[in-house]
């Protein structure tokens, strides 16, 4: 197992920080003591899981950054659980001393716009990330990701196809040993341009969104067609497109998808477990 008992986590919003309500203190509440009480684990909240109490804004990039960086030279600390969403995880970006968190590997979970955090630190240090909601432990499907998240965690290799129920070329499977890369298309889309844009090269990229259009889902897959990503990576796994799905688009745009995946001769898989619901399982990156 990744964590045992006695070690230590740390919590954190490298993008919008949480509201200061009731509810989201209740919440993080609830998922510190499911934290001690199902791993005997010591949770480390940082300053920057909530919005500044004065302003009810997000905490300044440099502040957000200078937290997540603590948790990395905290040799104390074994894993980082990014309970946030939003916009502004690329803000920190420029603040990371990548070298200084290179020295001190720690696996990061986050989900949704962090995923630019979880592709961004594995480019650059080569640690191994999840592309996770830690908050999905504490919702009404806690049983189901307590088994897969144990699941994950607990073994050095998955079988990824029937963990995930890809659906996809008869007979044609995800290598055991494949290295997976991506998360929220919009968001890895950050990346492009960047230090941080990550290498592709026989990999197995993992596209989602929650929200967006179809004509915006289209554009973006044209947009990784266009820097070359489909012409490098070894598959592609589509999971949840949640508002297409609510407007019964997600397989017109699936369609597209594997007429780009057919001209590139990659095998194109689909699962229900990637994405921004309750049942989306942690995928490891890199």
């Amino acid at each position: 197992m990744l964590l045992k008992k006695g070690d230590a986590v740390g919590l954190i919003s490298c993008s919008n920080g949480l509201k200061n309500t009731e509810a989201a203190h209740a919440l993080v509440s609830t998922f510190t003591q499911f934290l001690e009480r199902e791993y005997g684990l010591v949770v480390v909240c940082t300053a920057a899981v909530f919005v500044d109490a004065e302003t009810e804004r997000t905490h300044p990039p440099a502040f957000r950054a200078a937290c997540l960086q603590e948790l990395y030279l905290n040799d104390g600390i074994k894993a980082i659980f990014d309970l946030s969403g939003g916009d502004l995880a690329n803000e920190i970006l420029p603040f990371l001393n990548f070298d200084s968190i290179k020295v001190y590997p720690k696996p990061y979970f986050g989900y949704s716009d962090n995923t630019v955090i979880v592709n961004a630190l594995q480019q650059r240090t080569g640690i191994r990330n999840y592309l996770y909601n830690p908050k999905v432990l504490v919702s009404s499907e806690s049983l189901f990701q307590k088994v897969a998240f144990d699941g994950m965690l607990g073994s050095s290799s998955v079988d990824m196809s029937a963990y995930l129920e890809l659906d996809g070329p008869p007979g044609c499977e995800p290598p055991n040993d494949a290295c997976y890369v991506g998360g929220n298309i919009r968001c890895l889309l950050k990346l492009a341009g960047t230090a941080h844009w990550p290498d592709f090269r026989k990999k197995i990229v993992v596209l989602e969104s929650a929200g967006g259009q179809y004509e915006q889902m289209c554009s973006g897959l044209a947009q990784l067609e266009q820097i070359g990503v489909f012409a490098q990576v070894q598959g592609v796994i589509l999971g949840q497109f949640m508002a297409l799905s609510n407007n019964n688009q997600r397989d017109a745009l699936i369609q597209v998808c594997k007429k780009v995946a057919d001209a590139y001769a990659v095998p194109l898989w689909t699962t229900a477990f990637i994405g921004h619901d309750d049942l989306s399982k942690p995928i490891p990156i890199g």
